[in-house]
């Protein structure tokens, strides 16, 4: 359990340090993975049912504590764009199952951004602030973390490292040379 702490303690960390930075694109990227793989330490499947656990987690932990103005369909997909493309279009908001989300920073006023996408008519457009979408992200790990978590879960969680030492390391590269 200690080292799933310090992989999450470090996740938080370099999230809070890119949305000082206004790194955008990391900020991003590191929030959505963080939310993937909570969703996978709590339900499990890998790969399998990445999509449904996603906006699962989002609903029985961040949007219990802090909802948005987006649905976890909405996120799924700026997730996938995010990781996939760098960009904010994915094959859901093309197809318009999901809306496309614009990010606020900083100083910004949602109010401004939202009534931009009043006035452009654009209603596939939802804005949200970067800071709340961490601070709901970062109070539903809590909820997570303090709920009653089975043995499973934990065994997933026990999964976690924090550093690889260089005998590690060494003790790596010995197994693999002797099986070549």
């Amino acid at each position: 359990m200690n080292n799933f702490n310090e992989t999450y303690r470090q996740m938080f960390s370099g999230i809070e340090l890119c949305i000082k930075q206004k790194l955008q694109f990391p900020t991003l990227t590191l929030i959505y993975s963080t939310i993937d793989t909570l969703a996978y330490i709590a339900y499990g499947d890998g790969y399998k049912e990445i999509g449904k656990n996603f906006k699962k987690w989002i609903n029985e932990y961040m949007y219990q504590e802090k909802k948005l103005n987006v649905t976890p369909m909405d996120l799924y997909s700026a997730r996938n764009a995010i990781v996939h493309t760098l960009t904010p279009h994915s094959r859901d908001t093309k197809n318009k199952k999901a809306s496309v989300i614009i990010y606020a920073w900083g100083n910004a006023n949602l109010a401004t951004g939202e009534k931009s996408i009043k006035i452009s008519n654009c209603e596939y457009l939802k804005v949200i602030h970067i800071n709340d979408l961490y601070e709901s992200l970062y109070l539903g790990f809590l909820k997570f973390i303090n709920s009653d978590l089975d043995k499973e879960v934990k065994e997933r969680m026990n999964e976690h490292y924090t550093n690889i030492s260089q005998e590690m390391l060494e003790n790596y590269i010995n197994l693999t040379n002797v099986a070549t």
